[in-house]
């Protein structure tokens, strides 16, 4: 009797001693779903890891690291997300889907001519892929290269004569060049079949402002803006707009509106008024 409450203390002890099994490349990949389910995506990047360590050579790892490198991308640890992308694409060259990912990536580091060069490979596989075609000349008019931008956004409507990225990426192009009438028409023909996205309102409205529609670009910002009430860039738009009316009191409200929904200060001082 002595004994009693020893006992148990005793096997708490024993237990406490013995190492947790290991869990398999299996169950870590299982956890990692697990996780995924549950909004934990630092647990499930930590999950994804321990998989890849576990069978460092397992050919399904192609899979795992890409999973890995958008959960990454989605934490915000963009460098890692890269090595990621890199260590798959090491292992699957020719992988599309690979390609397109640290494409994007690369455009979110600002990396304009390493995603451009992606988006090149993918065409090389496969030169009739629309979302390449697309981003490829978005790139090229942010690099000015604008005779390339047109190739590839013409390229589009061929393979595609109903394409709405191709009228998108040729109304931004006559945007830039100053053809504002033509930039105006092709977002019309877009918006006919896409009445409820705010960016094609936002990019007719900046046709507008710039072909001095104040009132036409006023009414496309506000019904951006009822779409979309928390896009900063409806903010930077109208603040604009009220500069060209001289509104500057009303101006600054939007663009500090912009500022606090998350547009950068340093880029308003980038703005250019007709």
């Amino acid at each position: 009797m002595k004994y009693r409450f020893l006992i148990p203390f005793a096997v708490s002890l024993l237990v406490m001693a013995l190492p947790a099994r290991a869990q398999s490349y299996t169950e870590y990949i299982d956890s990692s779903f697990y996780y995924i389910d549950n909004g934990q995506i630092d647990k499930a990047a930590n999950a994804l890891l321990q998989a890849l360590r576990t069978e460092p050579g397992n050919p399904g790892n192609v899979l795992l690291l890409s999973n890995l490198g958008t959960l990454q991308r989605n934490m915000g640890r963009l460098t890692d997300a890269l090595q990621s992308y890199n260590n798959a694409l090491a292992m699957s060259p020719k992988s599309l889907t690979l390609l397109y990912n640290r494409a994007a990536l690369w455009a979110e580091m600002d990396s304009l001519q390493q995603a451009k060069e992606d988006y090149s490979r993918i065409l090389f596989i496969d030169d009739k892929n629309e979302e390449s075609l697309y981003h490829r000349g978005l790139i090229f008019l942010e690099l000015n290269d604008t005779s390339s931008a047109r190739r590839d956004f013409e390229r589009l409507l061929a393979l595609n004569d109903k394409s709405a990225n191709a009228r998108i990426g040729l109304a931004a192009l006559m945007k830039c060049r100053g053809y504002y009438v033509q930039a105006i028409d092709l977002y019309t023909q877009v918006l006919r079949a896409n009445p409820n996205l705010a960016s094609l309102y936002l990019n007719r409205a900046e046709a507008y402002f710039y072909n001095r529609q104040y009132a036409r670009a006023s009414d496309d910002i506000e019904t951006a803006r009822q779409l979309s009430p928390e896009d900063p860039l409806v903010y930077v738009m109208r603040g604009k707009l009220k500069l060209a009316r001289f509104e500057k009191e009303e101006a600054r409200k939007d663009f500090e509106k912009a500022v606090s929904l998350g547009f950068k200060p340093e880029e308003l001082e980038q703005l250019d008024n007709p």
